[in-house]
């Protein structure tokens, strides 16, 4: 009997789609879902956060916590309330307190370890039904990680968090490509595999 072993390169494991299908696909899918999207430039990465945010917020009754990294909180709320697809932030942000903008290093590397991170994004789950929200996304930038010389600790804290988790809950680990890059061949696919489903936009 001959066994065949075929080498996947990584790159062909994440699938390309534009952002609006990205962002569809990724909101259509079951709570419990964990994906990876690596973004080219900080352009697409607000395009696709503003049309997940919008439709998740505004549609799906959801809490979303947004943690960005190469933008300031600020820069969020403004492309959430000024882009071309707009949010009414004050209504969403204070009102029905259903957005949660919060800086990736404070979330990743504040008073809080990785490990009580994910403990919190768990409690935020309870917290958001408890509202009477049908559950949470979490669409958190890595690039923390790499700017504080720590990439190995990222693939441990992907590989430390569930590849399904079983809360009504969608985890989005957002990487810019230049992040990404500086894993290695090995650290790559750690990380695509424990993701269920990895896209690039």
């Amino acid at each position: 009997m001959i066994l065949w072993c075929f080498y996947i390169p990584v790159k062909d494991k994440i699938l390309s789609m534009d952002i609006e299908k990205a962002a569809d696909t990724i909101s259509e899918s079951d709570y419990g879902t964990h994906t990876l999207v690596v973004y080219e430039d900080l352009e697409k990465l607000r395009e696709f956060y503003s049309y997940y945010v919008k439709k998740r917020i505004e549609e799906r009754n959801e809490v979303i916590q947004l943690a960005p990294f190469y933008e300031s909180e600020d820069s969020v709320r403004k492309s959430l309330s000024e882009g071309h697809i707009s949010i009414d932030l004050e209504k969403w942000e204070k009102e029905e307190k259903s957005l949660i903008i919060v800086d990736s290093l404070k979330k990743y590397f504040g008073d809080e370890t990785v490990e009580s991170s994910y403990i919190s994004s768990r409690n935020l789950v309870q917290d958001a039904k408890m509202m009477g929200k049908s559950g949470v996304s979490i669409l958190g930038d890595m690039g923390a990680f790499p700017y504080k010389h720590r990439i190995q600790e990222l693939v441990d804290y992907e590989l430390f968090l569930p590849s399904h988790y079983d809360i009504d809950m969608k985890g989005i680990c957002l990487y810019h490509q230049k992040d990404f890059n500086r894993l290695s061949e090995e650290q790559k696919q750690k990380v695509i595999d424990h993701h269920e489903r990895s896209l690039k936009i």
